[in-house]
């Protein structure tokens, strides 16, 4: 398939354009900068992949969760390239992204949803299903919100580095390895669809899914988290 994918839930800028000619990727870290820099780079990918917008399958884009901003960004920009192309979305979860690239069959994604919270759900990549729905979680109350059963659990996500108390207690002691530095990577999102798992929609449908419903803290709550 002929696909371009795009991600822009973290600092980093991720987009990959799949064709007949092999896959092209652009992954690196951005700041705030996404709104500006992503269509330049799209372009670039495209002309490097010797395709027109046109000629793509789909666009596959991160739908979160991740980043408010960063969301509506990537959704934004794969609407309206679908739009332009006449061609459909296919929204995947970042979690997914996460999970798909840790190398192992059970996994545990997590990544860092800031104020001192945590996205994580757990993954059976042999069967190719999510174990549990996306969680977000206090970490240090986190023990029980998850059941994992058998052995050889790979914990993925940047939210092991940013909250190690995640390992210590509960479901964190049953983790054999853990590979902190995976973050949602749109390389990841072509493998992914082409599963088939994930469906194409049209651009007018295209979701977020944002998790958690504020964007930060009040006072009282920073006051009341660092007590």
């Amino acid at each position: 398939m002929k696909l371009l994918a795009i991600d822009t839930s973290t600092d980093f800028l991720s987009l990959a354009v799949s064709s007949d000619a092999g896959t092209f990727v652009f992954h690196e870290r951005v700041g705030q900068k996404h709104a500006e820099q992503a269509l330049p780079h799209v372009q670039d990918l495209l002309r490097q992949a010797g395709l027109t917008l046109k000629e793509l399958d789909g666009v596959a884009y991160g739908q979160g969760p991740g980043s408010f901003t960063g969301l509506r960004i990537a959704c934004g920009l794969a609407q309206g390239l679908a739009f332009a192309a006449g061609r459909p979305v296919i929204p995947i979860p970042t979690l997914d992204s996460v999970a798909e690239q840790a190398g192992a069959t059970r996994v545990v994604a997590c990544s860092d949803a800031r104020m001192q919270q945590a996205y994580l759900a757990s993954y059976d990549l042999g069967a190719s299903r999510r174990l549990s729905p996306i969680l977000l979680v206090d970490p240090d109350q986190a023990g029980a919100d998850l059941q994992l059963e058998g052995d050889d659990w790979v914990g993925a996500g940047d939210g092991f580095a940013a909250y190690p108390v995640l390992t210590t207690s509960g479901w964190g002691q049953r983790l054999s390895a853990i590979r902190a530095d995976i973050r949602p990577h749109a390389a990841s999102y072509l493998r992914l669809v082409q599963s088939g798992r994930y469906a194409s929609l049209p651009p007018r449908e295209a979701d977020l899914l944002y998790v958690r419903n504020k964007v930060a803290l009040t006072t009282r709550e920073q006051q009341a988290r660092q007590r």
